[in-house]
């Protein structure tokens, strides 16, 4: 988020212009939340993107610019107003969540060399929040941010504990009513309530290390090391070159969560089941010479839903290889296996065969309730899913 080169990588192509059906209806305001643009004067304290006050959250490159899925900034703020800076190379329109404390997702649209203003009057804080230190958190890249000049920003409070979540669009939630916002990938990890989380996942994205959908010859088995994600734009900026990313760097994670084949199984990668296993083997002791420590759960991917006389049975995709890689490491002790067969059905899956709103909160609180009883981590609070956006039904009858 230093100078935005790009776009926000969690919500790849929303605007505000697009339609949210709800209960069958279209919803009146899909994205509330519209930052006013304006102009910083001397009323205004500014921070550079490189200040150690703002904690960046996600994968970033150098540049603190940042091409993954749910990247973004916290920041502990006084005082009743907060304006974000935009760089040069910021999408037009790109839509950015935000919020304070733990209200609701906000949703608004910026573009390049710019500044919105996030916090203001009509936030309606009282004069107690006036004086205390405030949470503001941003799912998007920028420049810098800025409090009145009178007021300060502050590092948040860093959790002790901490998430990765790896996958494509299941895990970043491709077509969910708010993209990764809604995904079981971040459902899941900010449902925690008590870590911190990063979610290295990218549309298409391949397991293998060889060529996937005609354009990338790279998996995640080589991307997990590299700052970009796989796709065009970053393809532009560095070629096949992009930058290495040190994860010893980073706060080591406790727990690694992984879904992936569906790209590799998909046509016309049609990766085979021998070389989707040994790049599986090779990621998780990718992972584990990285991070000694780390818990790797590994999740079943799941395949289409086949209709069968008067019902509907699912298929899984890797079964029988992402099986065998578990029982690879299995002596070893840090890797499980998480079974997804019996928690979706088939209506919790889109036309797009990628989970519904609703898949995604199943799948998630599943995960929740594994972490609770297995690793015996407290959740706090208690499970919570579908976090921070606003849902409702609006008919009286059904």
């Amino acid at each position: 988020m230093r100078i935005a080169r790009l776009g926000s990588a969690l919500l790849w192509s929303l605007h505000a212009a697009a339609t949210i059906l709800q209960n069958g209806q279209v919803r009146e305001d899909p994205y509330p939340g519209q930052a006013p643009r304006i102009e910083l004067d001397d009323s205004w304290h500014s921070y550079g993107a490189d200040t150690e006050e703002i904690s960046y959250k996600g994968r970033w490159d150098s540049n603190h610019v940042s091409w993954w899925s749910a990247p973004g900034i916290k920041v502990e703020f006084s005082g009743s107003q907060l304006a974000v800076s935009f760089g040069q190379s910021t999408s037009d329109g790109v839509l950015v969540a935000y919020r304070v404390g733990s209200l609701d997702w906000q949703f608004s649209n910026v573009t390049a060399d710019s500044t919105y203003q996030f916090v203001g009057p009509e936030l309606g804080l009282d004069e107690d929040l006036v004086k205390q230190h405030k949470v503001f958190e941003m799912r998007v890249q920028i420049a810098g941010v800025s409090v009145a000049s009178d007021e300060s920003l502050q590092v948040p409070k860093r959790f002790e504990k901490k998430v990765e979540v790896i996958g494509g669009s299941l895990a970043g939630g491709q077509f969910a009513t708010y993209e990764t916002i809604s995904s079981w990938g971040y459902l899941f990890a900010a449902g925690l309530g008590n870590a911190e989380h990063t979610i290295t996942a990218y549309p298409g994205a391949c397991l293998a290390d060889l060529q996937c959908y005609g354009g990338n010859a790279h998996g995640m088995t080589w991307y997990w090391n590299r700052a970009s994600d796989p796709g065009s734009r970053a393809n532009e900026f560095f070629g096949h070159e992009p930058e290495k990313f040190d994860n010893k760097a980073e706060q080591p994670a406790d727990l690694v969560v992984i879904q992936m084949g569906g790209n590799d199984h998909r046509h016309p990668n049609e990766i085979p089941g021998n070389e989707f296993y040994h790049a599986y083997v090779a990621l998780i002791d990718d992972i584990h010479s990285t991070w000694p420590h780390a818990v790797v759960l590994i999740v079943s991917q799941w395949g289409q839903w086949v209709k069968e006389g008067l019902s509907y049975v699912p298929t899984q995709v890797y079964e029988e290889e992402t099986r065998k890689v578990h029982d690879h490491f299995r002596d070893r002790g840090f890797v499980y296996y998480f079974d997804t067969s019996g928690i979706l059905q088939h209506n919790d899956i889109n036309p797009k065969n990628h989970p519904t709103d609703v898949g995604h909160i199943k799948l998630a609180s599943h995960l929740l309730q594994w972490t609770r009883l297995v690793l015996r981590w407290n959740l706090e609070p208690m499970g919570e899913v579908q976090h921070g956006t606003l849902y409702w039904n609006d008919q009286q009858e059904y």
